[in-house]
């Protein structure tokens, strides 16, 4: 399963900490959510059932946010951990149309798994695990799976082009966790463990800039930054 065993999302305590607190170390995170649906929108017009892949899924809330407007979708959803995918199947039990797939992104590159054919390739907090060499070969892999006016949107971290934004960055975003914090009533909380957590090498962003350019030599048109706080973006492309 390439890096996933070794790393922390390997350990389901992990994993499920995360989840019960994403809303705070991800302060946008509902925002974000609303402009991925909002993207998905436009884009696909007045077209109902549409088929979607979800990579890197967790527990399916992506998914679920799209499903939630339009439950005309099918959906497969991608994740590298069986227990992820078994609580997505739990989050998504309201729903029909649904297929599963356990797979890192390696495999999916190097063609040991096949995600078929979509109208919307989407994913959160997933895919800068990957190197700027394997982002691009997946943004390859995802425009070669798309169905043509498919739409690949993604919301993740990004690298800082400089350490003085860094700083600025990191100032803004655990001032952000912190007020999450105490609207959640989980009192002492230390934004600095999270930051910590990001700068491990398990964690591989790379520049929006770059990642955009990585989206333009795959193919796709119509490739932007649809929203940016920080570190935190929504961006992503179309195939015409």
């Amino acid at each position: 399963m390439g890096d996933f065993e070794s790393s922390n999302w390997a350990d389901e305590s992990f994993a499920d900490n995360y989840l019960e607190k994403a809303d705070v170390f991800i302060p946008d995170r509902d925002r974000m959510f609303e402009l991925m649906v909002s993207v998905y929108k436009h884009f696909s017009g007045d077209r109902k059932g549409l088929s979607i892949c979800d990579l890197g899924c967790g527990n399916g809330v992506v998914a679920k946010t799209i499903l939630g407007y339009d439950p005309s979708i099918s959906a497969t959803l991608v994740d590298a951990s069986e227990a992820m995918l078994d609580k997505a199947r739990d989050n998504l039990s309201g729903f029909d149309g649904l297929s599963y797939i356990h797979s890192d992104f390696q495999e999916l590159i190097d063609g040991c798994n096949d995600t078929g054919i979509h109208d919307a390739f989407v994913s959160a907090q997933a895919i800068h695990h990957l190197t700027l060499k394997e982002k691009s070969s997946l943004f390859g892999l995802i425009f070669s799976r798309l169905n043509n006016n498919g739409l690949f949107i993604n919301i993740d971290v990004v690298l800082p082009p400089s350490e003085e934004l860094e700083g600025l960055y990191f100032d803004i975003w655990s001032k952000d966790m912190i007020l999450k914090a105490q609207e959640a009533g989980l009192g002492s909380f230390d934004p600095q463990e999270i930051i910590t957590a990001y700068k491990e090498p398990v964690n591989k962003p790379d520049t929006i800039e770059a990642q955009l350019d990585a989206l333009n030599e795959a193919g796709f048109e119509s490739v932007d930054c649809y929203f940016k706080h920080g570190i935190f973006v929504v961006f992503g492309g179309q195939k015409k």
